[in-house]
């Protein structure tokens, strides 16, 4: 088999363009770039909006105590039997609940 010069020749074209094209993909002037992305479930948007209303919540609210302690120097603050026993059921349920 006889290699003429111009087969030679588009051989040595064909590889000198491979060439350039790989090393021009390689510049970071021209590369990609792709910044980090996330995205959440409505499921997850929902938890996310919950934790951000019980973070703002105060662990205390110290109106509701003032009121109480006010009702209770005064004399007011008045719990049935029916009151206590209901709060005790409603608290065993959902212990219940919780606890599988």
């Amino acid at each position: 088999m006889i290699i003429s010069n111009q087969q030679v020749n588009s051989i040595i074209k064909a590889y000198d363009v491979t060439a350039k094209q790989k090393n021009r993909a390689v510049q970071p002037s021209e590369s990609i770039r792709r910044g980090d992305s996330l995205l959440l479930s409505p499921e997850a948007r929902e938890m996310q909006l919950i934790q951000s209303n019980i973070a703002q919540t105060p662990e205390v609210r110290s109106d509701l105590v003032d009121k109480l302690k006010e009702s209770i120097a005064k004399g007011e603050y008045k719990v049935t039997s029916e009151q206590v026993a209901h709060r005790m059921l409603v608290r065993s349920l959902v212990d219940r609940i919780v606890g599988g």
